[in-house]
């Protein structure tokens, strides 16, 4: 109900969402309305059906993509939002906006019934489940309107279905169902995000190092990957139809980030994304149980435990934090909200911690003979979660705050309600919101490109049009490529208007903007 409460108090009186949740929520707006049809893959685009072409989409990197003169489509793949548009269509469009939470909720059970399989308590259980989607990045997916909730079902769905397979005293039918099921899950996981994908694809390759000589292992292991590789392949062949590429647009957005990232702003992202710099807070800043979460090596190493083992989860878990800001080469979102991308390792190095420390606990020697540092260690993880509770206080009022200039925003265009919305560059459209959906918007460059679309507007009658522009562009851009910024962003000109337009200069939140209505 925690973030029920939020989303609730943060959505009213209407929905209050910008930069990247936007895009998401007009692609799952787009399949509601239309269905699944080729123009609902495409870019939503309301301000097209007067004649504006798709040059003049008010959305661009990295959420929008040509993939040719005449198609455009967003980045984010469309698994999310046709899911969502079916639901809303079972229940209401209004409730779209909780459907996250709903998977949020879903993974907290599915997390405790895997911890179940390990022979855990219902308490124990039930206390680590909640730890992890209260007190770690993950409890940040679920205050948002993004596909990580679902993600992250398909993820611990594809580790469950794995380890019910070898709860059987034999391999059976049932285990090769179980077997088809993870492979399944995985490869829905890679269509909705490949670093998500990268840390199962870890996790199996730690257990099969770790366990090389057993051959049921790796004939399970064999056939979760025929079985993903042949799903994988079918989707491929579906957006090399579509998109003209075997990942997508995702696929390609990520291709194009590579070719013009070096190898300095690999460094940069792993210093950044780990111990924090201007821009963000870092992992390890931000919730400090991540440190406290070596424990386990640093015990294994000091003192060997006999029945006590480090766990492919710990391992693969570790791994996958250590080498993401290498293998992954744009990673958006500043402050706390860019450890979204860590979520899938903080669920694999969770659940390691935890199946470590409850295997400590049970047994009875090492705790009647480490009193002081059993002791010593519950204090620190105490502290720590003190901490985790700081950083997603921190993350909820940064959402207030975005909800409540949102609704400004909102609330300032209902006052003007313009017959049409001119960005002048990119840099004002992350606030666009739900006015998106109600005031056809559209974008320009230059002047050349005003005085080309002008006899549009005059062809479709508007005559209140609200032309905005950020005087003083402070928007975040460290993450930018510099020829798109310059190009899409960064764009300065003074509107030069002819004497048929009257116009007059208005502040709408930290944004500048003229009022022009024709005489």
């Amino acid at each position: 109900m925690i973030p029920v409460y939020y989303k609730y108090h943060w959505n009213q009186p209407n929905v209050a969402i910008g930069s990247d949740p936007q895009i998401k929520y007009y692609q799952t707006y787009s399949y509601y309305k239309e269905g699944f049809s080729p123009y609902s893959r495409q870019c939503f685009f309301p301000a097209g059906v007067f004649g504006f072409q798709l040059q003049n989409i008010p959305l661009g990197y990295p959420w929008a993509l040509s993939a040719s003169n005449d198609t455009c489509f967003f980045q984010y793949p469309i698994f999310m939002p046709v899911l969502h548009a079916f639901m809303a269509r079972m229940t209401s469009f209004t409730f779209v906006i909780y459907f996250p939470i709903f998977f949020f909720f879903l993974n907290l059970v599915l997390l405790f019934i895997f911890f179940k399989q390990f022979g855990l308590s219902v308490v124990q259980s039930g206390c680590a489940s909640l730890f992890i989607h209260f007190f770690s990045p993950v409890f940040l997916s679920s205050l948002d309107y993004s596909e990580l909730t679902l993600t992250n079902t398909f993820f611990i769905l594809s580790l469950l279905f794995y380890k019910r397979i070898f709860l059987s005293n034999n391999i059976n039918i049932s285990a090769y169902l179980f077997v088809f099921l993870s492979g399944i899950c995985l490869s829905f996981n890679f269509q909705l995000r490949p670093e998500s994908t990268l840390a199962l694809l870890l996790f199996f390759f730690v257990n099969f190092v770790r366990n090389v000589k057993d051959r049921t292992n790796f004939r399970i292991l064999f056939s979760i990957g025929i079985v993903s590789f042949l799903s994988t392949f079918a989707f491929s062949y579906w957006n090399q139809k579509v998109y003209g590429h075997f990942m997508g647009m995702r696929g390609l957005n990520t291709i194009h980030d590579t070719a013009i990232l070096n190898l300095g702003d690999y460094l940069v992202n792993w210093t950044s994304d780990l111990w924090g710099s201007k821009y963000k807070i870092g992992l390890f800043k931000g919730y400090p149980f991540a440190v406290l979460f070596i424990v386990p090596f640093l015990f294994s190493f000091v003192q060997k435990l006999k029945n006590v083992k480090l766990n492919d989860y710990l391992i693969s878990g570790y791994l996958f934090i250590l080498l993401l800001p290498f293998v992954s080469p744009y990673r958006a979102g500043v402050d706390i909200l860019g450890l979204r991308y860590y979520e899938s390792g903080v669920y694999l190095m969770s659940i390691g911690f935890f199946l470590w420390v409850f295997q400590i606990f049970s047994s009875g020697k090492y705790i009647q003979n480490s009193q002081i540092a059993i002791i010593t260690f519950v204090l620190l993880f105490l502290t720590t979660l003190y901490f985790s509770y700081k950083s997603n206080l921190r993350a909820i009022k940064h959402w207030s705050g975005a909800a409540k200039v949102s609704h400004e925003y909102s609330d300032l265009i209902s006052k003007i309600n313009p017959d049409l919305i001119i960005h002048r560059g990119l840099s004002t459209t992350y606030l666009m919101g739900v006015t998106y959906l109600e005031y056809p918007q559209i974008a320009v460059y230059s002047q050349d490109e005003w005085d080309q679309i002008e006899h549009v507007v005059l062809k479709n009658g508007f005559k209140r049009i609200l032309y905005l522009y950020w005087q003083d562009n402070k928007l975040v851009n460290y993450e930018f490529p510099k020829e798109i910024w310059e190009k899409k962003f960064n764009v300065n000109f003074d509107l030069s208007l002819n004497s048929i337009w009257d116009r007059e200069k208005i502040k709408i939140i930290h944004f500048d903007s003229l009022l022009m209505q024709k005489k």
